[in-house]
């Protein structure tokens, strides 16, 4: 009989989202096309006068929250993790940010169900893929944007993880298409997307994609021993100018969609 899918909290799972994510070179390349795409909406050299107010759904450790809220911006961070949340707290303190960022221990549909927002700016990064109804979902937290408010959309690339399968010569899971983890265990999405359906849904809730970037292009192609002497600082630049061409950007791990709310 197979298994309904369910949705993925992190409980138990933060240190290793800490070391195998955010302290790892995975972490800096993600957090910095996330940033660069980012920063013509919420710098303070383009921003006006008045600070957004942005909800950061599902934000795991807030490592965008404290970025945002550094920039002058009244922040919510959301996470049905309370693991996750305690981690952030403590980060959160340590940056001076607890008048800026305040938090909450709530799914994306309880969010919606309180009638959260409306918001400016909601950043749903990695998330969608730990869903069991991620179209449903993602639906769902719009209630809680402005009209003509911003998401950010970070999701986990469905062609990303069939590519590397066939790299590694895993052709049988290709063949079957058992592509999707079923979520017991580890950190592999049990709903990757594809950036083609993804893009129908946007056009569907009346979203407009005004950037369009892949994250981590080539670097998570690149042999391990071969990466683990690669330089970062050699490495995010060509990631940087490979993240929005094609091909590159449909095979990257990530792909992150900016979009305005028509």
């Amino acid at each position: 009989m197979q298994l309904v899918k369910q949705d993925r909290v992190f409980d138990g799972l933060a240190q290793c989202f800490q070391s195998k994510i955010y302290d790892d070179p995975r972490g800096a390349i993600r957090l910095a096309i996330l940033q660069d795409d980012l920063a013509g909406l919420i710098t303070p050299a383009v921003t006006s006068a008045r600070p957004l107010q942005i909800l950061d759904a599902g934000g795991g450790l807030g490592q965008m929250s404290i970025w945002m809220a550094q920039q002058g911006h009244q922040v919510v961070l959301a996470e049905p993790s309370a693991e996750m949340l305690q981690r952030a707290e403590a980060d959160i303190e340590r940056a001076g940010l607890e008048d800026s960022i305040h938090l909450v221990q709530a799914s994306v549909q309880e969010l919606a169900g309180r009638g959260c927002g409306p918001f400016d700016l909601i950043t749903f990064h990695a998330v969608l893929e730990w869903l069991a109804n991620p179209r449903e979902v993602l639906e769902q937290l719009l209630c809680c944007l402005r009209p003509g408010g911003w998401l950010s959309l970070m999701f986990f690339n469905y062609h990303s993880t069939v590519m590397r399968r066939l790299i590694a010569g895993d052709l049988e899971t290709v063949r079957q298409g058992n592509i999707a983890s079923n979520g017991r265990r580890g950190l592999a999405p049990i709903s990757p997307l594809k950036p083609e359906d993804v893009l129908v849904w946007l056009q569907e809730l009346d979203l407009q994609v005004e950037t369009w970037s892949g994250i981590r292009c080539f670097y998570d192609y690149m042999r391990q021993e071969i990466r683990k002497q690669a330089d970062l600082d050699e490495v995010l630049p060509l990631e940087r100018r490979f993240s929005r061409q094609e091909p590159w950007r449909s095979l990257a791990r990530y792909q992150h969609m900016l979009c305005v709310k028509v």
